[in-house]
């Protein structure tokens, strides 16, 4: 009996949940990181438009996985929006563009003589191709790949009063970083079922700036779902999403204790489609399981929200009219 292709990324995500001291830091580093895969593939000449909108909240510190009574941040959070752009160069291969702007990053204190921090701004510039990298279409499996760069053309060493923001509150994040990602995903012969797994990885080079000799950890996610076509419009997903944190450094290379760490997400999702081009996909994301390096805040839950239009351009009926509706 033949092992599924699926099940051998299971079985590498299994090996790198168990316990180890790896993994993540308590903080957002410009454009937050996708609650879900992106299935939907870029035809040839197929531009894509999206908007997505991002909320999460942080409001309890653990200490490893225990909760601790710590009255110092009484929440943090943040309101982000994203713009993307993508163009399907080839039937195989597409350019994505993603630009994020942050309405708020905020921390709330308990200590009322203590002043609430907030900043807002531009992020970072996402860039990145996708491509099939392998299919089979008599088993429906299609594995492909990403790779790309964030750029942090966005607000960093921003300061408040004369005093400079910690680094969890600057919009950008100050630095560049580099990803890439494996997707293997299978559908059912009547095209209602499917399963889906992956992995990703982001690593960010050294901030050397005005109020910051920093690094950030390298981050890698694990994810498995499924998902089921209820009505030819509406589909619902369920996935699980491992992630992985290297701690941070700072100046001298000395290792910030109390970053990295990993946590496992459970994260349901329900994608609708509006007429023949509209597509609005909602996301939720809960933690489930929890393990920090040192003492850190921990997330509530994260929600998101992605509008997206797609249109064909060499349609030879395409007109600014048509394009809108």
């Amino acid at each position: 009996m033949k092992t599924h292709p699926i099940a051998y990324l299971l079985i590498i995500g299994i090996v790198l949940l168990i316990p180890a001291q790896a993994v993540a830091q308590c903080c957002t580093a410009g454009n937050p990181l996708s609650l879900s895969p992106d299935f939907q593939q870029s035809n040839k000449n197929d531009l894509r438009l999206s908007l997505l909108y991002r909320n999460s909240i942080s409001d309890i510190y653990y200490d490893v996985n225990k909760e601790v009574d710590i009255y110092y941040v009484d929440q943090s959070g943040f309101n982000y929006l994203e713009m993307g752009m993508e163009y399907g160069v080839l039937s195989w291969l597409s350019l994505k563009l993603e630009a994020g702007y942050y309405l708020s990053k905020y921390e709330n204190y308990s200590n009322p003589d203590f002043k609430d921090n907030s900043a807002s701004g531009l992020a970072d510039l996402n860039m990145l191709v996708r491509f099939d990298i392998w299919q089979k279409p008599s088993r429906r499996l299609r594995l492909s790949g990403t790779t790309g760069a964030k750029f942090p053309i966005g607000v960093f060493d921003l300061t408040k009063d004369h005093v400079k923001l910690p680094v969890q509150l600057q919009p950008s994040s100050g630095s560049f970083r580099y990803h890439g990602g494996l997707l293997l995903n299978k559908t059912s012969r009547n095209s209602k079922i499917s399963s889906f797994a992956g992995i990703h990885t982001e690593l960010s080079q050294w901030i050397h700036s005005k109020n910051f000799d920093y690094k950030y950890g390298t981050v890698t996610s694990l994810f498995a779902g499924g998902g089921v076509q209820i009505t030819p419009r509406l589909v619902v997903l369920a996935q699980l999403q491992a992630e992985f944190r290297d701690r941070s450094k700072r100046e001298n290379n000395q290792i910030v204790e109390a970053t990295g760490g990993e946590h496992l997400n459970a994260i349901p999702q329900i994608s609708y489609r509006l007429g023949n081009s509209w597509n609005i996909n909602l996301a939720f994301s809960l933690p489930l399981y929890r393990h920090y390096n040192s003492i850190q805040l921990g997330n509530k839950y994260s929600f998101s929200v992605l509008i997206s239009h797609t249109r064909n351009l060499a349609s030879p009926t395409i007109n600014l009219q048509n394009f809108l509706e």
